[in-house]
């Protein structure tokens, strides 16, 4: 039985690797196999493949200084996350560890599952590694096995466990749940109340920017399509290489929605160093030949200081929405002040957080110069963000947050001396 769990660990971590690699490799090869580009070889398939996957991990690529022709490229470091693929293979981790929450051996389906993870991340960090370019050897084994460990874990233990024909939930299982509900259930008492509607609301506020983000940004794909399939055009390719960069894109699209979140804060965003895009001004240089790019205003908008009016708006109303999870807030505070103000700062805080994780995964650098900037600074659109919405949340705290009435017939007894029991 223990074997068993083992084995269906690694099977679960395969399926992973399958998703996350393979496919990607399957693409590469299609590319080598019927472009024949030149210089490419099976080596350099794998290797490329391999960088993929450690990139949407998160793990840096370091590019040695070379020569392009006479042209002299310095030293950079390559460290902007896919989020589209990482997004992926982050569900299949979840997903994998799902599968595995009802085994009766749960600890050995874990070391299964991230022993044969460990195994393939040093595989492919070792397999990446050329005379240009190379990853922390550290980082490379370290960062996709600890983060497949905790979002394994994570879904192993999180809701109703699903149960095989020859297993039972795992007592280690319920040890993993208890130890979290017990450190929430030792929060101090002004605090408790707080969690519960702060995480609801400061991630219903993160979740409408970004729905208006991408529809800001489905709407300026489709005005400038025409700059968009001249680009594609320019760039001179093939029916593979066109399906190849459009699925490079299609991975950095949740980067560009991140990007636009810290747009309508109205901190704006970079590519490249000395550009900018906010609603406040744009200005723009040159741009890599990413055909997505062209859709990017070129000129700034009166109209675009309006947009900041979102996260104000998405604040304001969400705060409202939580009034049915505020009881025990309205019950724990005394006055309507301090249940405004602890409320209304919890889901900004909540926010900002949110905000920070978003801008700085979105955020990074992909060549040297100027292009060693692409993004925002993740610490300024935290605390934008922080003082928007909660400004906006503490004044309809002072709504959904009002502590309820005090008895006044209780209060009338025991102020006569008559203790009601």
């Amino acid at each position: 039985m223990r074997i068993r769990a083992f084995a269906r660990g690694a099977l679960g971590a395969a399926f992973v690797v399958a998703l996350g690699f393979v496919s990607v490799f399957v693409l590469n090869v299609s590319v080598w196999l019927f472009e024949q580009t030149q210089g490419s070889t099976f080596q350099t398939v794998l290797q490329d493949t391999s960088r993929t996957w450690l990139s949407a991990h998160g793990v840096p690529l370091h590019f040695k200084a070379s020569k392009l022709g006479a042209l002299e490229v310095p030293a950079y470091l390559f460290d902007l996350i896919p989020l589209g693929f990482s997004i992926l293979i982050g569900w299949a981790m979840y997903r994998s560890g799902r599968k595995l929450s009802g085994e009766r051996f749960l600890g050995f389906s874990w070391v299964g599952a991230i022993t044969a993870y460990l195994f393939v991340a040093v595989f492919l960090t070792s397999t990446s590694v050329s005379k240009t370019i190379y990853v922390i050897q550290w980082q490379g084994v370290f960062i996709p096995t600890a983060l497949f460990a905790a979002l394994v874990i994570m879904g192993s233990v999180i809701g109703n466990p699903i149960l095989f024909e020859d297993s039972e939930p795992s007592n280690l299982r319920e040890r993993f749940r208890n130890f979290f509900i017990d450190i929430a259930d030792r929060l101090p008492w002004a605090l408790k109340p707080l969690v519960g509607p702060a995480l609801r609301a400061g991630t219903a506020v993160v979740a409408a920017m970004s729905a208006v983000s991408a529809i800001l940004i489905s709407v300026l794909l489709t005005l400038n399509w025409i700059e968009i399939v001249k680009l594609y055009q320019s760039l001179q390719l093939t029916f593979l290489g066109t399906l190849t960069v459009s699925a490079g894109q299609l991975s950095l699209m949740p980067n560009l929605i991140a990007l636009g979140n810290s747009w309508l804060t109205g901190v704006g965003f970079a590519v490249g160093h000395g550009s900018q895009v906010s609603p406040l001004v744009t200005e723009l240089g040159p741009l890599p030949a990413i055909p997505m790019l062209a859709a990017l205003p070129v000129s700034s908008s009166s109209f675009g200081v309006l947009f900041i009016l979102v996260p104000l708006l998405a604040a304001f109303f969400a705060t409202l929405l939580v009034k049915s999870h505020t009881a025990e807030l309205r019950f724990n505070y005394a006055s309507t002040t301090s249940a405004a103000l602890s409320l209304g700062f919890a889901i900004g805080f909540v926010a900002a957080v949110e905000m920070w994780i978003l801008a700085d995964f979105a955020s990074g650098s992909i060549g040297p110069g100027r292009m060693s900037l692409i993004g925002t600074n993740p610490w300024v659109v935290a605390g934008i963000t922080l003082v928007e919405v909660s400004i906006a949340a503490i004044l309809a705290a002072f709504f959904s947050a009002r502590p309820d009435e005090a008895d006044s017939e209780l209060i009338r007894k025991n102020a006569s001396g008559k203790i009601v029991k």
